[in-house]
């Protein structure tokens, strides 16, 4: 009876659950679900936040999103866009039923994950036929300080892995059953993860080749996935979406000129030597640590090595996925070198094959017959090993939230939060336009305050014109946020009327302020 409980389906994905909370109360994620955006690249996190706070708050429709900055059409509207909005969509609407609440935000994501982590979950059980490996390799992922950061934190990175992975459970399902549905679900979460990160894509078209390549070079009874035709007509359909999403976003951010997302490559043969080296520098002081635990990378790196080493043992499936995934992992890194400095994020999609050479890793493990107790003693050290992962990624989450990474916004924007009783004392209104001082972001500030209008992102505020500019575009009052900048020559036309001050933020009048050449004599 007992041994029939702990084989049920229930009770193992029961396991995985219990794991993954107390995983999550261990990160102190139940603290942080109640944090604003902060910390590292704050700005692509509002950026989210902007999309979504202008979908609720002036009932936009869904292809017409906008933004806080004034940058696009001129320096007079916030239209543009990035990636596939769905989600900020959706949550626009719950905020719209429950009011407006940032946990909401990160519910969504993390139930996202959870359900992409649990679809992993089930393909491994089915694949390694072992609960401890499936959950081994599948919280894994979430060990990761990267994914368990940003996962929550409003960017789309880490619910388009999750959705990779979901898809893929549908494609095991279909080889367990043959069912064409299966292939329809599929391709809905292949395309839903390439609307939200067209990179997350590595491992679809892996698969594509893969199929092409069994069904041209290997007999009915050696294939995997033996596809006939109407088999592919799912996974074609899938790129109609994609493909006419990218073009609508292209066409939306050139009628408006708000370009402000990566949507090309910056490969490492355009960089200069300076910039080389910076991002090799960045990455082995910083970046490195915060994708997994070193030693764990290290491992995966051996791990692989080994593979290719006795490739020859294994199904041709495996040494396909084993060649091709590690090479598309480097051709991604290669094409977008240049923005791996402060671009951290786009690694979180790359992690698919970090989890392709542990899956592999452990089926050819299990195929060797060792002894129970050289199984327990395998055991044992990855559980350490996965426990010391979990304890690696706490303390590199808490340097994103208590050290030098989060100082911008503890130090010099915290207070922005709180700044609405004197907008309403000064008798600012929501729409008024404002110019807000200093943030090189492209909506940070002027999401903490909620108001529309300018920062240095799109607008040159070394020169006086450009303050003279959005002046007449509609810009009212001037915020600083840091009073080092005030003593700046080109703000003295703008800083003389000071109307308001809380804590380190001043607060200026510039409405009808006009060029000298244009002042009354």
């Amino acid at each position: 009876m007992k041994t029939n409980i702990i084989k049920s389906k229930w009770f193992g994905n029961l396991l995985f659950l219990l794991i993954f909370v107390a995983m999550f109360f261990y990160y102190g994620l139940h603290e942080s679900m109640f944090y604003p955006p902060q910390s590292v690249h704050v700005w692509r996190q509002t950026n989210c936040l902007s999309l979504t706070q202008n979908y609720y708050q002036h009932d936009l429709p869904f292809l017409q999103p906008e933004m806080h900055n004034q940058f696009g059409n001129g320096g007079t509207s916030g239209k543009a866009v990035g990636e596939f909005p769905i989600i900020y969509y959706l949550v626009a609407q719950l905020w719209d039923f429950f009011g407006k609440h940032e946990w909401i935000f990160k519910l969504v994501q993390i139930l996202i994950f959870f359900t992409g982590t649990l679809a992993l979950f089930s393909t491994l059980k089915y694949l390694f036929k072992n609960y401890f490996w499936a959950a081994f390799v599948s919280l894994l992922v979430f060990t990761s300080p990267m994914i368990v950061f940003y996962g929550p934190n409003f960017l789309p990175d880490v619910p388009a892995l999750a959705l990779v992975f979901i898809a893929w459970y549908f494609v095991i399902r279909f080889t367990r059953n043959r069912r064409q549905h299966n292939l329809w679900w599929s391709a809905l979460f292949f395309c839903l993860a390439m609307l939200l990160k067209v990179t997350s894509a590595i491992s679809f078209i892996a698969l594509g080749g893969w199929v092409v390549f069994e069904l041209i070079f290997q007999q009915n009874q050696q294939r995997i996935f033996n596809f006939k035709i109407k088999h592919f007509l799912p996974f074609v359909l899938s790129l109609l979406p994609v493909i006419a999403w990218y073009f609508y976003a292209d066409y939306y951010n050139s009628v408006n000129q708000g370009h402000f997302s990566v949507h090309g490559i910056w490969p490492i043969w355009n960089i200069t030597e300076e910039n080389f080296l910076r991002v090799i520098d960045v990455q082995r002081k910083i970046y490195f640590k915060q994708l997994f635990w070193p030693v764990a990378q290290y491992l995966t790196v051996a791990i692989w090595l080994f593979l290719l080493i006795t490739i020859k043992r294994m199904k041709p499936v495996y040494r396909y996925f084993v060649l091709v995934l590690p090479a598309g992992f480097i051709m991604q890194v290669l094409f977008w070198f240049q923005i791996l400095d402060y671009h951290d994020y786009y690694m979180i999609n790359l992690v698919v094959v970090l989890v392709a050479v542990w899956t592999i890793f452990v089926i050819q493990f299990r195929a060797l017959n060792l002894s129970r107790y050289l199984k327990y003693a395998v055991y044992g050290f990855f559980t350490l090993f996965f426990v010391w992962n979990v304890v690696t990624c706490r303390e590199h989450l808490q340097i994103r939230y208590r050290g030098w990474m989060n100082a911008p916004f503890t130090k010099f924007h915290q207070v922005l939060l709180e700044i609405e009783p004197l907008f309403k004392r000064l008798g600012i209104s929501k729409d008024d336009k404002v110019i807000s001082l200093p943030d090189t972001s492209i909506n940070s500030t002027l999401y903490y305050m909620n108001r529309k209008g300018y920062t240095t992102f799109g607008s040159d505020f070394s020169k006086k014109e450009t303050f003279y500019r959005r002046i007449e575009q509609g810009a009212k009052y001037l915020i600083v946020n840091d009073s080092t900048i005030l003593s700046s020559e080109v703000l003295q036309p703008f800083v003389k009327n000071k109307i308001g001050k809380f804590d380190n933020v001043s607060v200026y009048d510039i409405r009808n302020i006009k060029p000298e050449n244009q002042q009354p004599n």
